[in-house]
């Protein structure tokens, strides 16, 4: 069941860079990036298993050297693809409807609880953008990325349990898939191939958009945030 997608937030270090996102003028690093920075759980920027193509439990994987036996692993065993971190990447903050497969009257508090921002995202920056018309963006990237004729492709990550998952992703989705513990980014990702490897930034012009997305305040969105349906004999 897909997720509808209300509206995203962008947060930054400073309003410069902000100011940059508004002009429309959009700061993608490499994922070999992301997997160089050291974690750090004030920030929670970094993350060495990025583009995880396999992820095994000890007890699922056997690994042999020649005819030597390799037991008792101390913990997963991870597979990466180097080629993968070539591809430039820009993330925003999603707020979606989760699991909630339909709308109802009863289940506006339940899906208001799912709208609201985690204060855990104030580590990402403390200079933030809502981006009112998600789609709308969504259709400006796209629309950039095919006029440099990149190819790209996005959608919401998917998070899974690294002490319980085990198995294989394929290689368009395993730049989608992170561990739990960055869930409470509710990341929306777009991936570029501009097929040059490397480990420079890329700028993505597509345009002002003021017109759909303004500087926010989280604090603000989670306090006036109003979730209405229309009445039931209307």
């Amino acid at each position: 069941m897909s997720k509808t997608i209300f509206f995203f937030v962008k947060f930054f270090e400073n309003s410069n860079y902000a100011n940059d996102f508004l002009d429309g003028r959009l700061f993608l690093n490499r994922l070999s990036y992301f997997k160089k920075i050291e974690e750090n759980e004030a920030v929670n920027r970094g993350d060495k298993f990025e583009g995880v193509v396999g992820w095994h439990q000890p007890d699922k994987i056997k690994l042999r050297i020649n005819d030597f036996e390799i037991k008792e692993l101390a913990g997963p065993v991870s597979i990466q693809m180097n080629h993968l971190e070539n591809l430039h990447i820009f993330c925003l903050y999603a707020a979606h409807s989760g699991e909630l497969h339909s709308v109802s009257h009863e289940s506006l508090p339940e899906l208001k609880k799912q709208l609201l921002i985690s204060h855990d995202c104030k580590k990402l920056g403390g200079n933030s953008v809502i981006i009112t018309k998600s789609q709308e963006f969504i259709n400006r990237v796209v629309g950039a990325i095919s006029k440099n004729e990149y190819i790209g492709s996005a959608k919401l990550v998917q998070y899974y349990d690294p002490n319980i998952f085990s198995g294989e992703f394929t290689e368009n989705d395993a730049v989608f898939k992170k561990r739990n513990e960055f869930a409470y980014q509710s990341e929306y990702r777009f991936a570029i191939n501009t097929g040059f490897n490397g480990e420079d930034s890329l700028i993505l012009n597509i345009g002002p958009i003021r017109d759909i997305a303004h500087f926010c305040d989280i604090e603000e969105i989670n306090s006036s945030l109003t979730l209405t349906l229309p009445k039931k004999n209307a």
